[in-house]
């Protein structure tokens, strides 16, 4: 027996099919991601602060939010909860004495140093199936839907 197939006419079914084609893609490299980070003992929101620290260097948390894309909500637990393992540090920005400067720590980079190799080569098993041209122009195609008009 076949389901009831709603049309809302040819381009809006296939900006659905596109939207529901991008959010499954997205879900299942975040899953194998996250399946990553979990095992090196981090969820996606510590990971993201961690590499970003790791790779930029010490940054307010509002400048780490503007790099992660991450909300306010979340991100006061995360800093808490890295800082608690040791992870981060805080200091007082001299600059701004109401901003706060976040610092990764040795045991972070150790952390770091062994988690993201392994996320490295699951993005490249992950992205194998395409080849270079395909995934420049994937890039190229998505960089179309960011465009503010």
């Amino acid at each position: 027996m076949r389901k009831n197939i709603k049309s809302y006419g040819i381009e809006n079914d296939q900006n659905l099919k596109l939207l529901i084609a991008l959010t499954r893609t997205t879900q299942a490299v975040h899953k194998r991601s996250g399946n990553i980070f979990e095992q090196g003992g981090l969820t996606t929101a510590q990971f993201s602060v961690l590499e970003a620290l790791y790779h930029k260097g010490e940054m307010t948390i509002s400048e780490i939010m503007k790099t992660i894309l991450s909300t306010p909500g979340n991100m006061t637990v995360v800093i808490k909860n890295l800082e608690k393992e040791k992870h981060i540090t805080k200091k007082e920005n001299p600059e701004d004495k109401r901003a706060t400067l976040i610092r990764i720590t040795e045991k972070g980079n150790k952390l770091i140093e062994n988690i993201f190799p392994k996320h490295i080569k699951d993005l490249e098993d992950c992205f194998s199936t395409l080849s270079s041209e395909e995934k420049e122009n994937i890039i190229k195609l998505l960089k179309k839907l960011t465009r503010k008009p």
